[in-house]
């Protein structure tokens, strides 16, 4: 789940589950009828064969509209961590409304995380260790100065920094490619895809400490800024 989250308190037409056959494992957004943009690190390797969708419901397990997958398209830059963004292109289109991508935001613009990740701050959970119904969280962009990464540093150019340190609260494992969006009138646009939790420098003196999704930052691809990528690979296959 979102750690420190709530249960949806709305329709999300364009919120998408990415599923094999252990169920749940990244969640999307639906930008166009037929393709969602994710994490590239979750699928990139993968089959699109063995890839399902549930889009548009709270629930990981019932309803919406399940749909398979026709095509993954992994940005092509070699350093993932800072290009961390994909397309999946779905087998039929849906009906389902998509969610406009947004211009870049500023620190302090209000936003929401989506996802059905991890319940605790582990680098592993199982499937029976998720929410059954999609969780909500407000946050907002950060500067990225407050989001520090000892392994892979954040990229300005590509990426959001966001989370809820004081309240313990943001993304965690399982909420990987999942929404950061900013709400404008009714609906919501996408700002960012969840890639990854920020990793703190150690102490001096002590060792470097796992991820840890309550007291480290979230750290989104920001979606805006690869707009240019993302038309030119519907446009290519359209």
């Amino acid at each position: 789940m979102i750690i420190g989250g709530s249960d949806a308190t709305e329709p999300y037409s364009f919120m998408a589950s990415i599923q094999n056959a252990g169920g749940h494992f990244c969640g999307g957004s639906l930008i166009t009828g037929d393709w969602v943009v994710t994490a590239r690190h979750c699928v990139e390797g993968k089959n699109p064969a063995d890839l399902q969708l549930r889009i548009g419901s709270l629930r990981k397990d019932q309803g919406g509209t399940v749909r398979g997958v026709e095509r993954l398209v992994t940005h092509p830059e070699s350093d993932t961590a800072t290009h961390d963004i994909a397309l999946v292109r779905l087998d039929q289109p849906v009906t389902g409304a998509p969610v406009p991508v947004d211009v870049r935001q500023p620190a302090g613009t209000p936003t929401r995380l989506l996802g059905w990740g991890c319940t605790e701050p582990g680098q592993t959970c199982g499937e029976e260790s998720t929410p059954t119904v999609l969780q909500q969280l407000d946050s907002a962009v950060r500067e990225l100065s407050a989001c520090t990464n000892e392994v892979t540093p954040l990229d300005p150019a590509s990426e959001v920094c966001t989370g809820n340190p004081e309240t313990r609260a943001g993304a965690c494992f399982g909420d990987s490619g999942g929404p950061l969006l900013r709400r404008e009138g009714t609906g919501w646009k996408l700002i960012g895809a969840f890639s990854r939790v920020e990793i703190k420098p150690p102490d001096p003196g002590q060792p470097s400490e796992p991820p840890n999704c309550r007291s480290g930052m979230g750290i989104y691809t920001d979606v805006p800024a690869h707009q240019e990528w993302i038309d030119g690979v519907i446009a290519s296959t359209s």
